[in-house]
């Protein structure tokens, strides 16, 4: 088994997730997300593990872009901006 860690991200709610590339002998070469959260008030922590192919990887890319377009009209335009633009991309 080979695994590069390529990067880590603090997201909200005190949630971080980490990319890597992983390569085994059972399971091929996948990209590994993996996100971590810790509830401050329980202490309970939860741990997600996702693989992808590249194929899978190239689709989280796509939906991960349509997020991005997503959050700038909400920017822009407030819910009237985002309600605009998931009705103009069929959402």
């Amino acid at each position: 088994m080979f695994n590069i860690d390529l990067d880590r991200v603090e997201a909200q709610l005190g949630a971080t997730a980490a990319l890597s590339v992983f390569n085994d002998a059972k399971l091929g070469n996948r990209a590994v997300m993996t996100t971590h959260y810790e509830d401050e008030e329980t202490y309970e922590e939860s741990t997600v593990v996702m693989m992808f192919t590249a194929a899978e990887l190239d689709a989280l890319a796509r939906g991960i872009d349509r997020a991005r377009e997503g959050l700038a009209a909400a920017e822009q335009g407030g819910v009237v901006g985002l309600a605009t633009w998931a009705e103009k991309h069929a959402v």
